[in-house]
């Protein structure tokens, strides 16, 4: 090869190199951005852990503890806020009016943003007053969002870790854990009627009867068409066609004040 061709690869390289260096600095800075606003969620801006309601079961904090009225001025879509103990899952919920696939790339203070937000959709009402109301949130790799669902799979930790909590400016519900298993990428609100009640039992006699390595089913919880059910979903590493879902159960629903 002549001295004018080994130029000619000598740039090219220096140019993939280059490329190579700006693609992994833009992800380099893409995850300490999403790291700080992650940061500024779980610190105390908007919520307050220091004790327990003495009327309240344990692991739950009062509605009081977080301040909607804030969260509010900083993004109006925001309505809720979803909790699991031992997870990293302490983050508000939002919901587009326009697009239902808003908030998979806008952040809660509806910023562009690759962590994105959890949400629901407009196929679901805001009080949770649904059969089944889905939730939304991205699997990071950093562990943020609902990349903790997949603590789940682990069959301890799921024997162990039973609720789920959701507030609202008004209600505190508590949710049991049921169901943490893999399923197809459908959308589930499109795919079945809830509001049929022989729809909804016999979807949950199906999930209810799932057999995987990865599945766990906690056959003490009733769970029936006559109640209001969550279902948190999130992807599947390296499997663009399946979901991992934690699928819980309406137990308790309160006043936040």
């Amino acid at each position: 090869m002549n001295r004018k061709k080994w130029k000619i690869v000598l740039c090219l390289g220096i140019v993939i190199c280059i490329g190579c260096l700006g693609v992994f600095g833009w992800i380099t800075y893409r995850n300490y951005r999403t790291q700080k606003e992650l940061e500024a969620i779980s610190s105390s801006d908007f919520t307050q852990r220091d004790g327990e309601e003495p009327d309240l079961p344990e692991g739950i904090r009062h509605g009081d503890d977080i301040d909607f009225n804030e969260l509010q001025k900083i993004n109006d879509e925001i309505y809720a806020w979803i909790y699991i103990p031992d997870t990293k899952i302490d983050y508000p919920v939002a919901q587009n009016a326009e697009d239902d696939a808003h908030y998979l790339n806008y952040n809660y203070k509806n910023e562009p943003e690759f962590a994105g937000c959890i949400y629901t959709e407009k196929y679901n009402k805001k009080d949770f007053t649904d059969p089944n109301t889905v939730m939304y949130g991205h699997n990071m790799r950093n562990g943020s969002m609902f990349q903790n669902l997949h603590k789940f799979e682990d069959g301890d930790f799921f024997d162990k870790h039973k609720n789920v909590y959701v507030y609202t400016p008004d209600k505190i519900y508590t949710y049991t854990i049921f169901a943490a298993y893999k399923y197809d990428n459908r959308h589930l609100l499109k795919s079945f009627n809830f509001k049929d009640k022989e729809v909804f039992e016999n979807y949950l006699k199906n999930v209810l009867s799932t057999r995987q390595m990865i599945s766990h089913i906690r056959k003490d919880q009733k769970v029936t068409a006559d109640d209001r059910i969550l279902t948190l979903s999130t992807c599947v590493g390296g499997e663009p066609d399946n979901r991992y879902l934690v699928q819980a159960v309406l137990t308790d629903e309160r006043d936040a004040k």
